[in-house]
């Protein structure tokens, strides 16, 4: 009777892990998106100046960005669409 006992609390903690988990995995999630919806622009012309560079134009500009970066977007209008 005890070894059933013992397996009862096995699973409810299993299952307790398990819910921890993916409470963190929806949160890191939430925050990439946000990361992506505030910074894309920056990092896709960053990356395009980069990949200019690399093959031979000199003619590529990256544009400083950093101190409008999370100025321009307003947070309610970032989760619009969602």
């Amino acid at each position: 009777m005890s070894k059933l006992l013992k397996k009862i609390k096995d699973l409810g903690r299993r299952g307790q892990t398990t819910t921890e988990y993916v409470i963190i995995l929806g949160l890191v999630a939430l925050g990439s998106i946000a990361v992506i919806l505030l910074f894309g622009n920056q990092v896709r012309e960053l990356f395009a100046a980069a990949t200019g560079r690399l093959a031979g134009r000199d003619d590529v500009a990256v544009e400083d960005h950093s101190d409008d970066a999370a100025t321009d977007m307003d947070f309610r209008d970032a989760f619009e669409g969602y």
